[in-house]
């Protein structure tokens, strides 16, 4: 036989070689005979074609075959303060040797062995192994161990790997009475190593815990291992106690165990912890109860024991109220059980004060006392409690007059009252207060208004115990048989309206009982079963089994298929009203499966009546066709008959046909086509109707309507001559006022003629007057121009003549031109000759003198003055001269 492997991964190595590194292994086995063989590193295994490469499947305890690059397996290696559990040890206890190809030995199949570290082995084919670390221990840190070979156990036990815990008699103290002589926990000297004496009690399963005050560091022998817990950890947590607190242990066998605190509480084997879920903390560690000398709690003794310190002997079931008159902090016993009042446990005093007072019911006497204020009353649960008298109304009106909130307060009380038990008639306790407190919706009654502070049970327990009684605030009433014919009486049948159920008995006796009724079943009376199928169509597959018949109105569905007389499928969907009638309603439940019984029978004449007719006759008219069929044809009346089936009174009165549909969607589509088609013709033929009706209506409603207008042209022309007649006689009438009219207006024209003759008259001599005046002013002006031009004339012949004097000797200083600068900025020729500016002067004295305009332009560059010449060849602009 031959196999192909992967391909390896390292370079120059053919497919079946499988390099085995140091520490590592593998098994082949040889395919004619079976053999398995471990091939051990460091080594070169080259796998022929008569064998192939296996792992060893721990699960299934098989062998499977795997790829050459998977085969290679880790050595088991365990260090130094590790230990290998190994399962299917050899003989001898050999290990496969290194660099070698052996043959599987001879395991001990079974058995298990404990190996020590430091330890490096490869592993016989069905060996496992498993490493695990050595367990250390704190002070406080424990182990449960567990026998499972008694032999090796005992051959083995001084072969434990342990060190002591050399501080653990200085840490904690450990008494002796408790710890040392517990079943279960093993003391130093029997874990001391070399010597050790082993427990007498070694058989398989026995357990024993190893408390890490005696033991620092533990690897188990062969025959012993170490349980884990529920969370998998081997090492586990004992209970550190601090001063005032205590825990509880509860072993298998029900007794309890307290233990106080400073300490380290190991359990042994068969005990737990008693603890309690505090939010998200499971609480262990437990508080004592504190007590002062107005507090107390009620004890009840469960077992007999003599106090240590007082050295008093207490016997089972008496009770006890501790108060912190003689014990200030209280830790529980075994040997007591604490009493609680709904739940509350301590019991605090109740403060009366001057002038005040509480009554005291004495239970064992019935004597009722009053205590006066001031005091702290603390009673005895055990003889005493606090109840208060109720009043009547005549004496709350009397005693608080038009006190309404007394009045109530009583009321409500008397209503408490008739729970009250005749050993303590006319007075309801504080408890029954508390407890009708409690029951009511409100947070404040009328009761929490008027009430006054009383002594009262009013806090949890501080203490956590194992046992416990717990008593109600009130005495139990007398005994009494109350029967819950809910359940435990007669059977009650209500029947519904319209609903029948049949009753047997073993007799063979029948009745029926039709709805609404309520009927009470004898002992050996039952109910008739029926079954009714479901499903479209109805079969048998699911059947509902009832006792209730449903007599009227009874709706049944069911699908039919059928086939026509031109082998056309159709599915009909049709819905029966059933009813169930007659004198003998004993036959109703003649047959049991009523619902397949009909719908069978109407399938059945169905399917022969549509197998008569043609799919297009029976598709035109299939409710009428089918309605006909089942229930009859209507009567003149308009009533059917309805099918009747005589072997259970059962009547069908009406059928309602849901759908109706062909399988073929071929035959289908014919047949909605021809209905289109008849559809649409019908549509036309109506269509045209209307329109022949639409037609003769609308030249009805034209003849009526020319007659109409000509009724209105005649009625038109006579009302137009009328009219005519009027406007003729308003014509003339206006004509006549229109001459007339005329008349005075030549009369109105002819004055406002003259009148305007007048206004043009007045208005030319006017304006004659008004250019006469013009005239003879313009004259006037006229002659004082020419007087003014005169004397202008007149003047400036004058100023020449008097500047001419020495002007010529003017002209030649002139000739300086600094001097004539100075002349033209500071002299103002003008103002004596007049003119527009000096230059304007000059010219009228010199004229257009060329030497005179060279000087005088000159003499303006020098002075910074513009100097220009006379108009441009009349164009009106000036023009600077060169």
């Amino acid at each position: 036989m031959s196999r192909e492997f992967d391909e390896p991964r390292g370079r120059g190595r053919v497919a079946n070689e499988l390099v085995l590194s140091d520490g590592t292994f593998a098994y082949t086995q040889d395919t004619t005979k079976g053999n398995i063989s471990v091939h051990t590193g460091p080594t070169v295994v080259n796998v022929t074609g008569q064998e192939f490469p296996v792992i060893y499947n721990k699960k299934s305890r098989m062998f499977d075959e795997v790829t050459l690059e998977n085969a290679k397996q880790r050595s088991t290696l365990a260090p130094q303060g590790y230990y290998v559990v190994l399962d299917n040890p050899a003989f001898k206890n050999s290990h496969p040797q290194e660099r070698s190809k052996e043959s599987a030995q001879e395991l001990r199949v079974g058995e298990r062995v404990n190996i020590p570290g430091p330890v490096s082995f490869s592993l016989w084919p069905r060996q496992s192994a498993k490493v695990i670390e050595g367990h250390n221990l704190r002070s406080n840190e424990y182990l449960l161990v567990r026998v499972y070979d008694e032999e090796s156990a005992k051959e083995n036990w001084d072969k434990a790997v342990i060190k002591l815990a050399t501080t653990a008699s200085e840490t904690v103290d450990v008494p002796e009475e408790v710890d040392e002589t517990q079943d279960g926990v093993l003391d130093v000297t029997q874990l001391s190593g070399t010597g050790a004496v082993a427990p007498d009690d070694l058989s398989v399963g026995a357990q024993f815990v190893i408390r890490g005050t005696e033991v620092s560091f533990y690897i188990p022998p062969t025959g012993v291992e170490v349980e884990p817990d529920e969370n998998g950890s081997y090492v586990r947590n004992a209970l550190t106690l601090e001063r005032l607190e205590y825990c509880i242990l509860i072993d298998e066998n029900g007794n309890k165990r307290y233990e106080r605190g400073p300490k380290v509480v190991f359990p042994t084997p068969t005990e737990t912890f008693y603890s309690v879920q505090n939010k998200d903390v499971r609480q262990m560690a437990f508080r004592p109860v504190e007590l002062n000398p107005i507090q107390g709690i009620h004890i009840k003794v469960i077992a007999d024991y003599v106090d240590e310190v007082t050295g008093k002997a207490y016997k089972e079931g008496e009770e006890l109220f501790v108060t912190g008159k003689e014990t200030q902090i209280y830790f529980p016993r075994e040997e007591h059980s604490l009493i609680s009042y709904d739940r509350q446990s301590k019991h605090y005093a109740t403060a009366i004060p001057a002038g005040e007072g509480r009554y005291v019911l004495k239970r064992m006497t019935g004597k009722i006392n009053m205590v006066q204020g001031e005091a702290m009353l603390l009673p005895d649960p055990r003889t005493e409690v606090i109840v208060r008298r109720v009043l009547s109304d005549r004496q709350c009106k009397l005693w608080y007059p038009g006190n309404d909130e007394a009045l109530e307060y009583n009321r409500d009380l008397r209503a408490l009252q008739s729970r009250t038990p005749t050993s303590r008639s006319g007075s309801v306790s504080e408890g029954e207060v508390r407890h009708s407190r409690k029951l009511r919706s409100k947070a404040s009654t009328r009761i929490d208004g008027a009430q006054m502070e009383a002594s009262k049970v009013g806090s949890p327990a501080y203490a956590t115990m194992a046992d416990e009684f717990s008593r109600g605030s009130t005495y139990t009433q007398p005994r009494m048989v109350t029967l819950n014919t809910k359940f435990q009486g007669v059977p009650t049948i209500n029947v519904w309206t319209n609903y029948a159920v049949m009753v047997v008995d073993k007799k063979g006796n029948r009745r029926v009982e039709v709805g609404p009724a309520t009927i009470l079943l004898g002992y050996d009376e039952d109910l008739e079963v029926l079954q009714m199928s479901t499903g479209k169509p109805k079969n048998t597959d699911n059947l509902i089994s009832t006792v209730y018949l449903r007599v009227k109105n009874n709706q049944v569905t069911d699908v039919v298929a059928a086939e026509t007389s031109d082998h056309v499928q159709v599915r009909v969907k049709v819905s029966y009203q059933v009813n169930f009638v007659g004198d003998e309603p004993t036959k109703w439940f003649e047959v049991e499966n009523y619902v397949k019984y009909l719908c069978d029978h109407v399938r059945s004449v169905l399917k022969s009546a549509i197998r008569k007719v043609t799919i297009e006759d029976f598709y035109s008219k299939s409710e009428d066709f089918i309605r006909n069929t089942v229930i009859g044809a209507k009567s003149e009346d308009g009533d059917r008959a309805g099918m009747m089936f005589e072997s259970n009174a059962m009547r069908i009165d009406d059928v309602e046909i849901l759908k109706v549909e062909i399988p073929d969607s071929k035959i289908r589509t014919l047949l909605e086509q021809a209905q289109h088609v008849a559809v649409a013709s019908n549509i036309e033929l109506a269509a045209a109707e209307r329109k022949l009706k639409d037609d003769l209506r609308k030249e009805e409603i034209a003849r009526e309507r020319l007659n109409g207008q000509e009724e209105t042209a005649k009625h038109a022309l006579k009302i137009e001559k009328a009219q005519l007649g009027r406007s003729l006689q308003i014509a003339l009438e206006k004509y006549a006022a229109k001459i007339k009219q005329k008349a005075e207006d030549r009369k109105i024209i002819e004055a406002e003629q003259a009148a305007l003759n007048f206004t043009t008259e007045q208005s030319m001599a006017r304006d004659k007057a008004r250019h006469d005046a013009e005239m003879e002013r313009e004259k006037v002006h006229q002659e004082l121009q020419l007087q003014k031009l005169k004397a202008e004339t007149d003047a400036i012949v004058s100023r020449f003549d008097a500047g001419s004097e020495g002007f010529s000797e003017a002209l030649l200083s002139l000739q300086n031109q600094e001097t004539l600068i100075k002349v033209a900025q500071a002299l103002s020729v003008q103002t004596m000759l007049g003119g527009d500016d000096f230059v304007s002067v000059v010219r009228q004295v010199f004229g257009d003198n060329p030497v005179i305009s060279n000087l005088l332009a000159s003499a303006a560059r020098k002075a910074g003055m513009p100097f220009v010449d006379g108009p441009d060849n009349g164009t009106g602009k000036v023009r600077p001269r060169a």
